[in-house]
Order: structure tokens, then sequence, then C-alpha cells
């Protein structure tokens, strides 16, 4: 397994949790441990307040010390002090706590409320690492699998940011993410394309977990470029630098066992782009690719190309939400057409990565064609 670099294990990167077990001896500690581990991933990704599962540790009074101990697990984490996640998501949260413990009739601490009202009153944020303050751009922290470490990616709490939805991580690519870590031998070693990557939340992780020999990621728009070459950046800070005579590549390391690439991938000029001298798929990987027809010729395109380049030895694994059923319906019969065979896969439950399997109708499909 590779060096998980600034991301090291979740106990050392999470000194609330990781002295659970030595600042506690009650008998009540190792549930404290376990609501605390789970809250606290929770937190460092954004998941929405109103949503955050919280065990029971909001069931009945939080004594002072468990306080601050959740507040060193979340607002106070080391990486948020140093990669803040959304000032807006950290008062949501703290209003949460502060309404709860209200209603308990339990003093919060003066950590809680010294934090709200300093939060309230700071100015924008403006000189964060790698932060963007024209198109609001902040942090969140993905929790991985087996003690694998922490993926920070700076993304946009909106939807839409700058032109472009392709600045925060979407429900599909969690559960994308999901799909892969428990079909391992699929994704293992593999030489990896990424369509569409965003900021790169699924290639990142196949970089940092699955030690590909290649791993690519892919977009075309420039806002969304320049996130993901900061998120790898930041993801692999001890990687070095590997030249490359292709201009669309901006970024090329070698991190030790697997190659990582963020390239500038027009679907209609795929065949201008020398992709070929960089890589031959063994796997394409996307997310969220499929939400506009009029790229339906393109992508196809593009996919006819890259299966071409692998005498259609490559897979495609698609991970999409399906917001309108007659355009996904449009995309898989063009495939059909097109030749390609469709196989679409058991979603795997909500585990690792959280997203809302209940409210977003998720569908991944393995795509392949001999």
């Amino acid at each position: 397994m590779k060096t998980k670099d600034h991301s090291i294990a979740f106990e050392q990167d999470h000194p609330a949790a990781a002295s659970a077990s030595s600042s506690s001896s009650s008998p009540g500690a190792p549930v404290l441990d376990t609501q605390l581990r789970a809250v606290a991933k929770q937190f460092l990704c954004c998941t929405p307040v109103r949503t955050i599962q919280w065990n029971g540790l909001l069931d009945g009074p939080l004594a002072w010390e468990a306080q601050e101990r959740l507040l060193n697990a979340t607002v106070d984490h080391p990486l948020v002090v140093r990669y803040p996640v959304s000032i807006e998501y950290q008062l949501a949260f703290l209003k949460r706590l502060l309404t709860d413990l209200a209603a308990m009739n339990v003093e919060p601490h003066d950590r809680m409320y010294e934090r709200y009202c300093a939060m309230m009153q700071a100015p924008p944020l403006t000189d964060l690492p790698l932060d963007d303050p024209s198109i609001g751009l902040s942090y969140k922290h993905y929790e991985l699998p087996q003690g694998q470490g922490v993926i920070s990616l700076k993304e946009s709490g909106a939807f839409v940011s700058d032109g472009t939805t392709g600045l925060c991580s979407w429900q599909a690519a969690k559960a994308l993410c999901e799909h892969i870590s428990n079909n391992r031998d699929d994704f293992q070693g593999r030489n990896i394309l990424e369509l569409g990557s965003g900021v790169g939340l699924a290639g990142i992780y196949l970089a940092k977990c699955f030690e590909p020999s290649i791993i690519v990621m892919s977009d075309c728009h420039g806002s969304v470029l320049g996130a993901l070459r900061d998120n790898v950046q930041l993801n692999f800070p001890s990687a070095a630098t590997v030249d490359c005579d292709n201009p669309l590549v901006s970024l090329l390391l070698d991190s030790g066992n697997t190659l990582i690439g963020v390239m500038e991938l027009d679907w209609q000029c795929v065949s201008a782009s020398n992709l070929s001298q960089l890589i031959e798929p063994d796997v394409i990987v996307a997310a969220d690719i499929v939400y506009d027809h009029t790229l339906f010729p393109a992508l196809l395109s593009t996919l006819n190309y890259i299966f071409c380049l692998s005498n259609n030895r490559c897979k495609f694994v698609l991970a999409c939400t399906e917001r309108n059923q007659d355009t996904l319906s449009e995309f898989l019969q063009l495939l059909i057409t097109a030749k390609f065979r469709i196989n679409e896969e058991s979603i795997s439950p909500s585990r690792h990565f959280h997203w809302d399997s209940s409210a977003s109708n998720i569908r991944i499909f393995t795509i392949s064609r001999s």
C-alpha cells in the first residue's frame, strides 16, 4: 500500500478519537468513542446536518468532557483548522448542538459558544491554502475504508459555480467510490482513465488505494481542472513531478507505484488529444456525465476511440443519478446501437462514503464490447 502522505491513518489524524480509550476509563467510554468517530466522519465530509446519524450521542445529557471531545473531533479537528470546511456548515452544526443541549437543559461548553460567536463575526476567508474566494471553495475530508487515510478536497458548496457543475462531489461519485471499494479486483493495478473527474474524489481514491499503474483524471472546464490539479497535489504532496510533452496534460506525478495525470480532454477533439501516447486504459470510470443529451454524440465518439485503443479489452464503469429517465434511456440505447454490452450493477449500501441513497436514484453500469 502506498504512502498516505498528509492523509495519515484516521486514528493519527483524529486525536479526539485516537485518545478516547486513554482519556476515559468509564464503562460507557467505548460507546462514546464509537459515537464520536461516526459523527466526526460525517462532519468532515459535510454531511447535511439534518441527515447526520448521531448514533445516540444526543439522546441524553452530554457532559462537558464529552462536549470537549466532540469539538476536538469536529470544528477543532487539525484538518479542519488547516483546511477549513464551510463556515456556514460549521455554524449549522454548532447551532444544532446548542439547540439540543438547551432542550436537554445542559450547559454548553464555553468553547462551543466561543467558536460559534467567533464564526458569526469572522470576515469571509480569503487567504486559505488553495482557496479561491471568487467561486466560494472550501474543503471536505473523506475518511477512507479500512484505515486507508483521508482524502481532502477543495469543493464548492453550490451546485453550479463559475458556470460549471464540476466543482463539487456529487452523490453518484460517492456511490461509485462505494462500488469500487466492494469490487477491488476490478480496479487493483489497472490502467485507469476517468472522464469528467470534477474535483477528483473517485480518481484520487483509486490512486491512493488501488495502486493503478497509471491513472489519468480528465475534464475540460478551466476552473474544474484548476481545482482538480490542486486536489491531486494536496493529497500527494511527496509525489515527484514527471515531464510530459503533451500540452493537454497539466500535471503528471509519480507517487512511487502509480503515475497520476490530470488532463484536459474535450470529447469533441479526443482523436487529436494524443491520449494514446499517455495511457491505454484497462478501465474507464465516470460519474454523472450523462445528464445532457447534447453531449452524447461526443461522449460516444470518445468511448469508441478509447475502446479501439485497447482492442475492446477495456470496460467502462458508469455511475449516474437518474434525473430524467428518458435522457438516460437515450444514452443507453446509443450504446446498444454501437454494439456495447450493458450490465447494470447492484448498488452498494452507503457504508464508507456518505450519500443519501433514499433521495437519489443512483444507477451503476458496467459497459463492455467484444
